[in-house]
């Protein structure tokens, strides 16, 4: 890379740095907090490890409906504040992409996303749980409006009421592990696993049998966590529930979890429709400031060589306010060389639901295994705001 091509590079990401520790220099101690948060009276430290990844509290109360067992549940119309919740996403971008051995550079400014959520769990049992998501950003064209999750989930079908042994949902929501999914993550770059393999996925139209046996953090047990269902897919058949999947994950000491998911059916490819299995194996575990993912994910699709993806994510908290990431994905398709993405981020919190963020994604793709491009280098600047 020559001086001027290094400098059209980077300048970039001196200009999103500098923004980033001014908003930092001027950081405020005042708090404010979503829904979630105020039904419980607790910070949103509560239930997440770093917004929006969930601890153990978070992906219990999630796994249940949005209820812990404890819980007193009221009819709609005795909720003391309506449970809805705003996110609003501003992002600066720089990209710089090589295809057909041509490189092209861009930049911009935009609404990445404006997020409106309700959801909540009532009537006297807390039996039913209904949660909608509505998700509006601005494109080259104008503004794209869609719904992000949307389902109502029937409770405690055996069991004691508020444990969630056995919950029906029905609707459209994110499909993988409680530990490591498309709306828990950290880092805005998409897992390989969700954008090209597909074992991980989001908004997804499914019904599911789900459920969960919770354990406290002194016992030798694990918790566990399971589901099951079956999901539209995306096929010429006019029979569109083609797909079914089933996960299991468990959690030891709070800190510790272990999954697999798999997934099974029929998608579009060329002019038809084709089987195809996948499946995901992943662990994470919390030691102290450190959080650390990995997993290992394959896709089989007839008529078409296997892929496997490789991922390790790490995730470290220095101080409550800073917090850094980093992940690392390496997929091979069979006969193609392997790609490799990396990405880095750095977080500020300048309240304890606002935040600025930079993110570089960079990614080497000579065979063409995740898609056209032979190279990317992504850099993102975010301002998000939760409340």
């Amino acid at each position: 890379m020559d001086s001027r091509g290094f400098f059209r590079f980077f300048a970039p990401a001196f200009f999103f740095a500098a923004v980033f520790l001014a908003a930092a220099l001027f950081a405020s101690d005042s708090e404010a907090y979503p829904f979630f948060s105020r039904k419980v009276g607790r910070d949103c430290t509560y239930c997440h490890a770093l917004f929006p990844r969930l601890n153990e509290t978070g992906r219990v109360y999630r796994s249940n409906g949005y209820r812990f067992a404890v819980d007193e549940w009221k009819e709609v119309k005795d909720w003391a504040s309506v449970p809805l919740s705003a996110e609003v996403e501003v992002e600066g971008a720089y990209n710089r992409v090589k295809a057909a051995g041509v490189r092209t550079e861009s930049s911009d400014l935009k609404i990445e996303e404006v997020e409106i959520t309700a959801a909540g769990a009532f009537g006297k049992d807390g039996k039913i749980t209904s949660l909608v998501s509505v998700v509006s950003g601005q494109t080259d064209t104008g503004t794209d409006t869609s719904i992000h999750k949307a389902f109502i989930q029937v409770n405690d079908l055996v069991g004691p009421a508020g444990e969630g042994f056995l919950n029906l949902r029905a609707g459209q929501f994110d499909m993988g592990l409680p530990f490591l999914n498309t709306v828990g993550t950290v880092l805005t770059n998409r897992y390989l696993a969700d954008s090209v393999l597909g074992v991980l996925a989001g908004e997804e139209r499914a019904v599911e049998l789900n459920g969960s046996v919770v354990t406290d953090e002194e016992s030798m047990l694990p918790t566990h966590r399971y589901s099951a269902g079956v999901v539209r897919e995306n096929v010429y058949d006019d029979n569109k529930l083609r797909g079914y999947y089933a996960a299991y994950s468990a959690t030891f000491r709070e800190k510790y979890n272990i999954g697999v998911i798999y997934r099974g059916g029929h998608e579009k490819y060329g002019s038809k429709d084709a089987s195809f299995g996948k499946y995901g194996l992943a662990g994470s575990a919390d030691a102290g400031p450190f959080i650390v993912t990995m997993g290992y994910f394959n896709a089989n699709r007839s008529g078409t060589p296997r892929r496997s993806d490789w991922l390790a994510e790490l995730i470290y908290q220095p101080l409550p306010r800073l917090s850094f990431a980093a992940r690392y994905d390496y997929l091979k398709e069979k006969g193609r060389t392997g790609a490799k993405s990396q990405t880095f981020m750095a977080r500020y919190n300048i309240l304890s639901n606002v935040y600025t963020q930079l993110e570089y994604r960079g990614l080497t793709d000579n065979g063409h295994a995740t898609g056209a491009n032979e190279g990317e280098d992504k850099l993102r600047l975010l301002f998000v705001a939760v409340f």
